[in-house]
C-alpha cells in the first residue's frame, strides 16, 4: 500500500513541476506579447502626432497661399 502512495506522490510532484515550468514558459511569452503590444501601441501614437504637425503645417501655408 505504500509503494502506491509513494508512486501517486512521485506522479503528483512530476506534474507539479511540470505545470510550474508551463506557467514559466507562458509568463515569458505574455511578457514578450505584451512589450510588442506596447512598441506598436506607441509607434501608432508617433504617427498621431506625425500626421497632426503636417496637417497643421499644411494647413499653415494654405493660409499663407489664400493671403497672398
Amino acid at each position: 500500500m505504500i509503494d502506491s502512495i509513494i508512486e501517486l506522490e512521485n506522479g503528483l510532484k512530476a506534474q507539479l513541476s511540470s505545470l510550474a515550468t508551463d506557467i514559466r514558459n507562458s509568463e515569458s511569452s505574455l511578457i514578450a506579447t505584451k512589450e510588442g503590444y506596447l512598441k506598436v501601441q506607441g509607434a501608432l501614437e508617433i504617427l498621431d502626432i506625425l500626421k497632426q504637425k503636417v496637417q497643421k503645417e499644411e494647413d499653415q501655408e494654405m493660409l499663407v497661399v489664400a493671403t497672398d
